[in-house]
């Protein structure tokens, strides 16, 4: 059986079509047009409709508060008209094929857990870099979605806890595109950066402003990091999102994060590895995969 899996972001679409073991992996992606529900649907219709004849299911990463069962979309972020949006039943009725629809940050985190960086890992989480920053908890061997199902948004953690009002989300500080603004902002107001690919190309050129802001930007990754651990006590977190597959992004939050343990002489918490996610980019896709296939069985057994 064949299966397209989607994960939906503010500024991709990435999408593969696969079977149930998800190892053969050819990763695809198109530009997002999530502004409207009209955008929304004609991006999705756009990869759902060549495939349509050649797949037994849809399973969908898609950001923000989601019921799993119902496949209703209640809230997501950085898509401000959405609310509770039946999106299950609507591709469901347009297709005529099964869906099941996760968290983005979940599905991030069910992928590397299935067969991933967190498979072998009782306690940890993965941490997407996109837009937002989406998460996923794995706590004694399973998701843990929290009472309202939604726990890992990472996104709405805060940086001034004296007065919320004026404070800004961890997606601001830590969203991919405040990587790029960094660097803009660094350059001079004229400065154009099409791309986080564009700027990597610069990092790895030996641009000593984009190596300095890339550092600052590890910073501020860490912090939430070590924010989350002084609360959860993990042993790993994953690092996802696009920047994702560049290893000195990596290597850099790691670095930070063992910089300040060390020279904090913190003993309270522990250290926790990180790494970047298995699955690199593909990681919402394969979770999404996953999440199908759990779906299915407990359907079944119902």
């Amino acid at each position: 059986m064949k299966y397209l899996a989607i994960d939906v972001g503010g500024t991709a679409i990435k999408y593969l079509l696969t079977d149930e073991s998800a190892k053969t992996i050819e990763i695809k992606e198109i530009k997002s047009q999530t502004k409207s529900q009209y955008g929304l649907f004609d991006s999705l219709d756009k990869i759902i409709s060549p495939n349509l004849n050649q797949i037994d299911g849809i399973a969908l990463s898609f950001p923000g508060s989601i019921d799993v069962k119902k496949g209703i979309v209640h809230i997501a972020e950085n898509f401000g008209w959405i609310e509770d949006l039946p999106l299950k039943s609507i591709l469901e009725e347009r297709y005529s094929k099964r869906v099941w629809i996760e968290n983005d940050g979940k599905c991030c985190a069910l992928a590397e857990s299935w067969g991933g960086n967190l498979s072998d890992v009782k306690n940890g989480a993965v941490m997407g870099l996109g837009t937002g920053i989406a998460g996923g908890i794995i706590i004694n061997g399973e998701l843990y979605r929290g009472i309202n199902g939604c726990a890992g948004e990472f996104s709405s953690m805060i940086d001034n806890l004296e007065n919320p009002k004026n404070s800004r989300k961890l997606s601001e500080i830590a969203g991919y595109k405040s990587l790029l603004s960094r660097y803009t902002k660094s350059e001079g107001a004229n400065f154009m950066l099409n791309d986080a690919h564009e700027f990597f190309e610069n990092y790895h050129n030996g641009d000593e402003m984009a190596i300095c802001v890339l550092k600052d930007y590890a910073k501020a990754v860490s912090g939430a990091i070590i924010t989350i651990q002084a609360i959860l006590d993990l042993e790993k977190f994953c690092i996802g999102g696009g920047i994702s597959s560049q290893d000195a992004l990596i290597d850099e939050i790691s670095q930070e994060v063992h910089d300040y343990f060390i020279n904090n002489q913190l003993r309270s918490i522990k250290e926790p590895i990180i790494e970047g996610c298995f699955f690199r980019n593909a990681a919402g896709c394969v979770g999404a995969l996953y999440n199908f296939l759990s779906m299915e069985r407990i359907v079944g057994d119902d």
